[in-house]
This record gives C-alpha cells, sequence and structure tokens, in this order.
C-alpha cells in the first residue's frame, strides 16, 4: 500500500507541476497525445515516469497479441488500479522495451504527413464552419475548434463541480 500511496503523490505533484508553467503542459500534451487511450492519471504517470514513451501496453498484450518480448531489466512504468476493491499498481511498458519475435508485430503510430495537412484542413473547416481567418492553418483551425468547444461544455462542467463541491 505504501507503494501506491507513493505513485499517487508522484501523480499530484506532476499535476501542480505541469499546471504551473505553460511550457511544461505543452510537454505532458505532447505525451499525452500520442498515449490517447489511457485516462488523464494514467497519462500523467507515463509523462512523470517515461516522458518519451511512444506506445505503452500491458506486458501480456505486448506477449500474446503483438508477440513482442519485454526486454529483459526493463523497468515498468507504475499506474494506479482503481477497479477492484483495493487500490494496487499495474504495470505497462513502452513500445521501446520490447523486441519482436517471429511473427510479432510492430504498433502503428499515427503522424500526420505534411502533404494531407490540406485536406484535413479542408475537412475539418467544413465540419465546424471555421472562419476564412482560422483556416489559416491547422493549428490556427484546431485551436479555434478547441475554443468553441470549451466554450460550449464550461457552463455544463461549473455546474457538475458545482454539484461535486
Amino acid at each position: 500500500m505504501a507503494r501506491v500511496q507513493e505513485i499517487r503523490g508522484m501523480a499530484e505533484w506532476y499535476a501542480t507541476d505541469i499546471a504551473s508553467s505553460p511550457a511544461d503542459w505543452m510537454k505532458y500534451l505532447d505525451t499525452a497525445a500520442r498515449l490517447y487511450r489511457y485516462s488523464f492519471t494514467d497519462q500523467l504517470l507515463i509523462y512523470a515516469q517515461r516522458p518519451q514513451a511512444t506506445a505503452c501496453a500491458s506486458l501480456e498484450l505486448w506477449n500474446e497479441k503483438m508477440m513482442r518480448w519485454v526486454n529483459r531489466g526493463a523497468k515498468g512504468i507504475a499506474l494506479i488500479d482503481d477497479t477492484g476493491p483495493r487500490q494496487r499498481l499495474r504495470y505497462v511498458f513502452d513500445v521501446a522495451d520490447t523486441h519482436a519475435v517471429r511473427g510479432g508485430r510492430t504498433p502503428y503510430l499515427w503522424k500526420l504527413r505534411e502533404e494531407t495537412k490540406k485536406e484535413v484542413l479542408s475537412h475539418i473547416s467544413d465540419v465546424y464552419g471555421l472562419t476564412e481567418d482560422d483556416s489559416v492553418s491547422l493549428e490556427r483551425a484546431l485551436y479555434a475548434i478547441s475554443v468553441e468547444q470549451s466554450e460550449e461544455i464550461l457552463e455544463d462542467a461549473m455546474d457538475g463541480m458545482l454539484y461535486e463541491i
């Protein structure tokens, strides 16, 4: 139980740390973007222990589904498992901690290529009805969409927080 508390404390410290600086928040978001299937807490713990992680999974998933073995001596990334009656730690490993065996698969790591940025920009401009100014670049378009979406859900989120308090 002491180790769980240590990991929980690490998550709390890193949450405070990254929230105090826009540059640190951007570094965290780089890691979180690669690990979008994990919860915020898990992303935070992965960032705290291995900020350069690109694709994380359990030992069982690497071995059984991906046919990749975790390297001897590789150190797992501790995450808090709240699913049972008691909190416990579960460990995941980054793809860099593994190697393929016969028939092993390498995870597909999504990356937006320069030549497809215009197509993506055109599509999201149509879907979200962006102005001409916001359709100048993909970065600006994504910023405009995030501002719009944040404003839409802000009132409900604040009501939810007020209810929790």
